[in-house]
């Protein structure tokens, strides 16, 4: 190693000047107590602990300190001493006896120097490890000069900016050094798809002593959703839901099969956040049919594709609730348009329009609450409550749907629908209040 090397090295390491001189001293006394040492071992440790001594003693002289060829600094056997902290093989492998060169020579003046280096390293090594800040594997051969920049720190940085509009998804840049910055486009947009087949079926014998036929039902339910949330103000909620079963019936001259269940409804809402639990709302639902609805022994539609359709726009509050097994959804609308449309005129009537027209319109008020309860662990209960008025009518109904999951895919479903209409024609010695139960088992799959 040549002085000029030393000098850079020991001018970086001036900082651990108080460090060394400590080592040094404690040094230069354990071994003055080690009689099997060379003499002159003990005899330079003084010279140097001298020098060092000197040093301490005059730091405001040494400050600026130039190397002049004659000082005994210039010994490169202490360079360890004065580099920055370092771990150093060599300096344990002597101790435990190891020639760092593999060979077995007896000691010289200049290997008891190393040993006591060694001996001030060790020391550190073992009583104050956390001072070694390097191994002598991430030295470089040239010292290196670190001088601190001020930079500015922001604090907040805007990386759709840093991104920029035109820029990919996904960006992996190393401008930063070993910081790898990953700037992504949040994706607000969250889709879930839930798809049911339930079937039963019932065989009853000719002779069946309680009478009775056998029949067979399925039903086919999909609900699509696809919901945005900014986790900010804005929410979109639109649920699609569609709903189409059949029952056998056996001896019927017009129709092997009739519907026991059509529904296809599209729920868009728009909230604006105003409170932690209540948004501004803007709400259409609209509904119809699938399949033309007929009754056993008759050949008579009564209600069809778009026979009715209704759409209904209302603005209010929605307040929603979400605990640990129980959502809410409830819509208040004071302010709502109802349309309605019949595509069969004979049905109008039927469905509160005026005789020979396919529209009706009006305003009223309306009231919608979705809601679901995981009762246990594989017992569940969705529920809509569905409110209208227009001051004249009131229209009423409450969706409910039990059920009850097996494993992954099986599944059984209890719905019921009791419903209250005003605005229809009522039949003779008949209700208003109508109602509809379906119980039936099958497979369910949600992703």
């Amino acid at each position: 190693m040549n002085n000029k090397t030393i000098l850079r090295t020991s001018r970086l390491a001036g900082w651990a000047l108080p460090m060394v001189l400590a080592l040094c001293a404690i040094t230069a006394t354990a071994q003055t107590a080690k009689t099997k040492r060379l003499a002159h071992t003990d005899t330079a440790s003084h010279v140097y602990q001298k020098y060092l001594q000197q040093l301490d003693n005059l730091k405001s002289r040494y400050a600026h300190w130039d190397y002049n060829g004659s000082d005994t600094l210039s010994n490169p056997y202490y360079f360890p001493l004065f580099s920055s902290p370092t771990f150093y093989t060599s300096s344990v492998s002597r101790v435990i006896g190891l020639s760092p060169a593999g060979s077995d020579r007896k000691l010289c003046a200049t290997d008891s120097l190393l040993l006591a280096t060694s001996d001030a390293l060790n020391y550190v090594y073992t009583y104050a490890p956390w001072l070694i800040a390097h191994n002598e594997t991430d030295l470089g051969t040239e010292p290196k000069v670190v001088q601190e920049t001020k930079k500015d720190i922001r604090p907040e940085a805007n990386l759709t900016e840093k991104a920029g509009a035109d820029r990919p998804e996904f960006i992996e840049t190393d401008e930063f050094g070993d910081w790898r910055i990953v700037a992504r486009k949040p994706n607000f947009w969250s889709f879930k798809t839930t798809v049911s087949l339930q079937l039963s079926q019932n065989h009853t014998s000719d002779n069946w002593y309680k009478g009775g036929e056998s029949n067979n039902s399925w039903l086919a339910q999909m609900i699509f959703e696809a919901n945005y949330n900014n986790k900010q103000k804005v929410v979109l909620n639109n649920k699609l839901e569609t709903k189409l079963g059949f029952r056998s019936i056996k001896d019927n001259q017009y129709h092997k099969f009739l519907s026991n269940a059509d529904l296809l409804r599209l729920t868009n809402k728009l909230g604006l956040q105003a409170t932690k639990h209540w948004y501004y709302t803007f709400q259409l639902q609209s509904w119809t049919q699938f399949y033309p609805g007929y009754k056993s022994g008759d050949n008579y539609v009564y209600s069809d594709f778009m026979s009715p359709f209704e759409s209904i726009f209302s603005i209010g509050m929605d307040y929603k609730l979400s605990v640990k097994n129980f959502t809410l959804s409830a819509t208040l609308s004071p302010l709502a348009y109802d349309f309605k449309y019949v595509d069969r005129k004979h049905l109008a009537t039927s469905f509160g329009i005026d005789e020979g027209k396919h529209v009706k319109t009006s305003f009223g008020s309306n009231i919608t609450i979705n809601y679901t309860w995981n009762i246990i662990k594989n017992l569940s209960w969705t529920g809509r409550i569905y409110f209208y008025s227009d001051y004249k009518r009131v229209q009423l109904e409450w969706e409910n749907t039990f059920k009850a999951q097996f494993n992954k895919y099986l599944s059984t479903q209890l719905f019921i629908y009791p419903r209250f209409d005003d605005g229809v024609a009522r039949q003779p010695d008949k209700s208003y209040f109508q109602f509809q139960e379906l119980l039936s088992f099958g497979l369910n799959v949600s992703f």
